[in-house]
């Protein structure tokens, strides 16, 4: 698993499991209130061009190098987004909360696809930058709007995101548009900040 690594506790055999994404995130979110230096440190990972600015606070956590960008990203949208609150529920759940809290329906339309639904479309076809960007769009819409978005959850389908080629992979890409257009496809009693990292297997 990303971002985990297993360490022996002794002779005991008894063993830790560290899921580093889960603990930045939660410094984060820990710090994004009271600490406008850290805040703006971290939010600079944003940007390939400026994410040197995040290492100091971010790096640590990375366990291997290839896991950097996703990182990066998900910590600098936790920062950089500190209006949106912090809530239980997948990215596509919170997603259809916000369709439909801006058309003031009750129900999705699929005939007429709002700019969320339309950019949601192509989520599973973009790269890791690409999808972190869509994900950046998808929160500058929340913003006023009171709609919480889990940025654990954030956290984990990026550090998930692969190649787009294995199954593993397309199965997390998947997962948000399903989440947006089948509410029966998690389970809201079950995605509280007890089980932050979210539940995308």
């Amino acid at each position: 698993m990303t971002g985990t690594t297993t360490k022996s506790e002794g002779g005991s055999g008894m063993s830790e499991i560290r899921d580093s994404m889960r603990e930045l995130m939660g410094e984060v979110l820990a710090r994004r209130d009271t600490d406008p230096r850290y805040r703006a440190g971290v939010a600079r990972g944003l940007d390939m061009m400026t994410e040197h600015y995040a290492y100091p606070w971010v790096l640590r956590f990375v366990d291997q190098e290839k896991d950097k960008a996703a990182y990066l990203r998900a910590a600098g949208l936790c920062a950089a987004y500190r209006d949106i609150p912090q809530a239980g529920k997948p990215l596509g759940a919170s997603l259809r909360a916000l369709s439909l809290h801006r058309s003031g329906k009750k129900s999705l339309d699929p005939a007429d696809p709002d700019v969320i639904a339309s950019r949601l479309a192509g989520l599973q076809g973009q790269d890791l930058e690409n999808a972190a960007a869509t994900i950046r769009r998808f929160l500058d819409l929340a913003r006023g709007s009171g709609v919480g978005f889990d940025f654990y959850r954030i956290g984990r389908l990026l550090s998930r995101w692969g190649n787009g080629f294995t199954e593993a992979s397309q199965k997390v890409r998947s997962t948000t548009i399903g989440d947006y257009y089948g509410a029966w496809t998690f389970d809201a009693a079950g995605t509280s900040n007890d089980n932050p990292a979210g539940e995308l297997n």
